[in-house]
């Protein structure tokens, strides 16, 4: 081969160069703070386990993350904001099951989370429970069922907001109990679990690891779980399925997800940095201790996941014929 042809190949090489996948570039990642999103508001459960996870994640990417919150319109806000992100992986999510029921609920959603987000990892399972306050007399579901078939009209459940999964579970327990209650929305549950505690609100469906202090100070009282078997953080509250009613196997989850197009490289990285330190003695501890379960799944496992559940969300709302737009 003459040096002018070895010259002309080389030259070539270095002209289509920037053309060609850059993998380096994705290991690096990160070379500058990461936004961590979180549509709880600020000294809510979630929030506050998020700042906690972030300082072991981050020395685990050996890099900075920074928690915002963006809270409101039933996640939708903090999904747009991740929407509008460029997909370098310096935006994730922290999102909620509330992502499965906004595509049902809303036609002219201006996305759809497994078309334009990426699931990296779960961040956490709960079983959701039905909670009433603690000074009400009931003991059971059946019990408490009697009595609020008789408040016609003064009936209230919470919510995070319009759309949640609170707002749908709260539905179909008036719906399936044959109650008469009306939807108050709040921005988070930190903002209405005090009102359900004093007895402004009657009754609301929350996981049981946002509930936990109120249970443990007393001011609450579970009366049934969602999922197929017991909670093992209470095991003395029966599942719905026990009881008698069907479709409340769902459960409530926090994952992480990155923007569509986001190079592969980098939400692998994540994902094994957010199971490495969910694997540690020390997490583990913290999630018993805070009632948290965690089950890892690959991203095509959890889309699954997601899928299925937009698909059960979506049955619901059609046949109860709610939507918001």
């Amino acid at each position: 081969m003459t040096d002018r042809r070895r010259f002309a190949l080389s030259l070539g090489s270095l002209l289509t160069a920037p053309l060609l996948p850059r993998p380096a570039a994705a290991q690096a990642w990160p070379s500058r703070p990461v936004r961590l999103l979180t549509q709880d508001a600020p000294g809510g459960a979630i929030d506050a386990r998020l700042r906690e996870f972030a300082l072991p994640l981050a020395d685990a990417l050996k890099g900075t993350l920074i928690v915002e919150n963006k809270v409101g319109a039933g996640g939708q806000i903090a999904h747009q904001a991740l929407l509008t992100a460029p997909a370098d992986g310096y935006t994730v999510l922290l999102a909620n099951a509330a992502m499965t029921t906004l595509p049902a609920l809303y036609r002219k959603l201006p996305y759809q989370p497994l078309r334009d987000f990426v699931p990296v990892a779960y961040s956490g399972l709960s079983a959701i429970a039905l909670a009433i306050p603690a000074a009400h007399p009931a003991k059971t579901l059946r019990e408490w069922t009697d009595w609020a078939k008789t408040q016609k009209g003064r009936l209230n459940y919470g919510s995070s907001g319009v759309g949640s999964v609170q707002h749908l579970y709260g539905f179909q327990v008036e719906a399936q109990l044959g109650l008469e209650a009306s939807h108050v929305p709040y921005k988070s549950a930190i903002q209405f679990l005090p009102d359900l505690a004093t007895g402004q609100l009657q009754f609301a469906m929350l996981d049981v690891f946002s509930l936990r202090p109120f249970l443990q100070r007393g001011d609450l009282r579970l009366l049934a779980v969602t999922g197929a078997e017991r909670s093992k953080f209470v095991p003395d509250v029966p599942t719905f399925r026990e009881i008698g009613f069907e479709g409340y196997e769902r459960m409530g989850w926090t994952a992480y997800f990155v923007r569509s197009g986001t190079p592969a490289p980098i939400v692998e990285r994540l994902a094994a940095a957010v199971n490495q330190v969910n694997a540690t003695p020390e997490w583990v501890t913290k999630r018993e201790a805070t009632w948290s379960s965690y089950e890892v799944l690959s991203g095509a496992q959890l889309a699954d996941r997601v899928r299925a559940e937009t698909e059960a969300w979506g049955a619901l709302v059609k046949r109860t014929g709610v939507t918001l737009d």
